[in-house]
């Protein structure tokens, strides 16, 4: 997964992590992701639906238990159109651990689809600072007291200048009958260290 990002304005003084909410992690989930996540969703060649749209409550749930180490932020907490989006992330500036949680909607049926939606959304994040990274392989953990196969990435971070160690961890797996996923991505100088031990701490609520 390549991405290139437009560099932002560089935040100062008390403020860094607001900034870096402000104008990265929110705009992540601007229009133009939000259209490509329809658009991956509704014309999507493996995607296949049920009819009509999902029921239940509209109110926020906890998706997974989590640990990440030192001070946390919730970035953002949204549901649309059945799908939830929780992302999280320590207070460094900007952030070297972000755990994006996700509940994808029922209508979406398919582990191959169910895949493609995730992968468009990994593709079309951006954050603060330049995530390169390249697919490196599968391996089987266990999620939710369940067998699921994490897609492990590596690569580099750049922010500004300076230049990081990145890693990156995607896994799928049903709970209750929901599919959900979880992403954690991670720079600094062990990340793939940091992002097994965030792994390791998920469990479904």
């Amino acid at each position: 997964m390549t991405q290139a990002n437009p560099e932002p304005p560089t935040p100062s003084g008390g403020s860094n992590a607001a900034k870096w909410v402000a104008l990265g992690c929110v705009g992540c989930f601007g229009l133009p992701v939000l259209a490509g996540l329809a658009t991956a969703l509704f014309i999507g060649g493996t995607a296949q639906f049920s009819a009509g749209p999902d029921q239940g409550s509209t109110e926020s749930k906890e998706l997974f238990a989590y640990t990440i180490p030192g001070e946390t932020q919730t970035i953002l907490n949204m549901g649309l159109f059945g799908m939830q989006m929780i992302q999280v992330a320590n207070t460094d500036s900007p952030p070297s651990i972000l755990l994006t949680m996700g509940q994808l909607p029922s209508y979406l049926k398919g582990n191959d689809a169910q895949q493609s939606f995730v992968e468009e959304f990994q593709n079309n994040i951006t954050t603060e600072g330049n995530y390169q990274l390249t697919k490196q392989g599968v391996e089987e953990r266990t999620l939710c007291d369940q067998p699921v196969s994490v897609v492990i990435q590596t690569g580099s971070f750049e922010d500004g200048t300076t230049t990081y160690n990145a890693a990156s961890l995607l896994a799928l797996v049903e709970h209750n009958n929901d599919a959900r996923f979880v992403w954690v991505l991670a720079h600094g100088d062990a990340p793939q260290t940091t992002a097994d031990q965030v792994f390791a701490t998920l469990d479904c609520r």
